[in-house]
């Protein structure tokens, strides 16, 4: 398949479809530039659809974290919605108990479409922000410019992310993707088939109210040690939704359909020191899986730079890629 970008609609909404070696996937600039759709064509004829796609916009609306690969930044739980470095204050939304923010706030803005390229098997779109913009300057005092590269080709899907901190001072920070995958996403596979091998150090332990961790690291459950074995354990077994530290040196993820063989493939950068594994009520035909550079809340824990607060001096551009691929 010659590689190509298709500018079309999607409920209503201008989408980009991108299209290279056996892989299709689906991005919507105004709705946080979310990738909603990755399809891929098994060379046996199994049809492989990846995420887990909304049926419209108000669905994703809904339900923001639930569909496709929503951007979080600042990753997750921050307490008082707020923290302090270098002289300045960066606010976000108190949208969680306790006066605690969660999830960031570039997903559910609009991201410009700042290039399009398709040349010989492999296609690039960037979706850019600025704090130029007003509404985003309001939680980002500084200037940044945030870009996500999204590379497809015959080797899957490469998410780039890019931090441009263009200001004076330096900025904490910590990135993660809430993304959705289906379960089954084999084409008329079956839930009970599909099995995850992820590799968990223990479970990071936190508030049960506003879920804010305390920075320990608890032992797994014997559910959840299933998941750290190499055949797996299957993801909607019993409804979870936790934070873990990720085994060191250790980032992908992999869904199996134990009845084809056929896996999807998630590669997190090495700068993501854990994971969060969330499936709703474990009914809903799905499991998020996300790769996420620091554990919630760290800024305000002792020692921040210990659970994976990222500083981005200033002047500088930092990069994070993570990819998904079938096989």
């Amino acid at each position: 398949m010659q590689a190509e970008i298709i500018h079309t609609q999607w409920d209503n909404r201008d989408a980009l479809v991108m299209r290279a070696g056996r892989y299709e996937a689906m991005a919507v600039p105004s709705l946080g530039a979310n990738v909603l759709q990755l399809t891929y064509h098994h060379p046996c004829g199994a049809k492989m659809d990846i995420l887990r796609t909304p049926p419209c916009a108000q669905t994703l609306l809904d339900d923001p974290y639930a569909y496709g690969i929503p951007v979080l930044f600042p990753a997750n739980r921050i307490a008082g919605g707020e923290y302090s470095y270098d002289g300045i204050t960066y606010r976000f939304p108190q949208n969680y108990p306790n006066g605690v923010h969660i999830h960031g706030v570039v997903h559910n803005r609009p991201w410009a479409v700042e290039e399009t390229a398709a040349y010989g098997d492999e296609v690039r779109v960037v979706f850019a922000l600025s704090t130029q913009d007003a509404s985003l300057r309001q939680h980002f005092p500084i200037d940044l410019v945030l870009r996500l590269e999204c590379i497809l080709n015959k080797n899957g899907l490469l998410q780039r992310f890019i931090l441009q901190n263009e200001s004076n001072v330096t900025m904490p920070f910590g990135l993660a993707y809430h993304t959705a995958f289906r379960v089954p996403f084999v084409q008329g596979g079956s839930p009970e088939d599909v099995r995850l091998h992820i590799p968990l150090e223990g479970l990071c332990a936190d508030d049960p109210v506003d879920r804010l961790p305390s920075g320990h690291v608890r032992p797994l459950s014997h559910y959840e040690v299933g998941f750290t074995t190499q055949s797996g354990e299957n993801p909607l077994k019993a409804p979870l939704d936790a934070l873990y530290k990720a085994q060191s040196g250790s980032g992908q993820a992999v869904l199996r359909d134990s009845a084809t063989g056929l896996e999807v493939v998630y590669d997190a950068d090495a700068q993501d020191l854990y994971w969060i594994i969330w499936n709703g009520d474990a009914k809903s035909g799905f499991v998020a899986i996300e790769p996420q550079t620091w554990l919630s809340n760290a800024v305000h824990l002792p020692h921040p730079e210990r659970h994976g607060v990222l500083y981005a001096p200033p002047h500088t551009a930092w990069k994070c890629e993570t990819r998904i691929y079938a096989r």
